[in-house]
């Protein structure tokens, strides 16, 4: 009895161990029309629709030099990775129409999602903020790996050289 006792609380604490707490869960509309769904956990963000790969989240405005000169290597990325890499945008300056976010799109020949700015977005900004101690400066990135867990946070502008040795680690 004992040792059935000693097995079923290895077990649990295992469960308990590996399971991700979910702490809030978002959704919204990207730019290409589709629900997207991000669920914060004590250890990341876990996007169900894109299961299995790596992610990269990042926040910018289009406003932002550094963060419009990252997107020529993102739009490399996308196309090189895509099979199992996949990068997430998400605008947190002021909200742009839906034509502004076409024609930003279509003169940066964006080739990933991005979620426009919403009061739901700067919500999830919000709560990024609490679990980073990120306080809002633009560009700012979250890695996060294959189950979720977030691997590496970028301040600041980022080599497509930096962001590829970080992906590739991750296949």
């Amino acid at each position: 009895m004992k040792r059935i006792i000693t097995l079923l609380s290895v077990a649990i604490l295992s469960i308990n161990l590996y399971a991700k707490n979910i702490v809030k869960t978002y959704n919204f509309i990207d730019s290409t029309g589709k629900k997207i769904e991000l669920i914060a956990t004590d250890n990341g963000v876990n996007i169900p629709s894109l299961k299995g790969k790596v992610v990269l989240l990042a926040f910018f405005g289009k406003n932002c030099p550094p963060c419009r000169a990252e997107i020529p290597g993102f739009v490399k990325l996308q196309k090189k990775y895509g099979k199992n890499f996949q990068i997430v945008a998400l605008h947190v300056q002021q909200k742009m129409t839906k034509e502004e976010l076409a024609n930003f799109i279509s003169t940066h020949n964006i080739n990933y999602p991005i979620i426009p700015a919403t009061s739901k977005v700067f919500d999830f900004a919000n709560f990024i903020s609490s679990k980073t101690g990120w306080r809002g400066q633009i560009p700012f990135s979250i890695l996060l790996d294959k189950k979720g867990d977030a691997t590496k946070t970028y301040l600041g502008m980022q080599r497509e050289e930096t962001l590829t040795k970080a992906i590739t680690s991750l296949f």
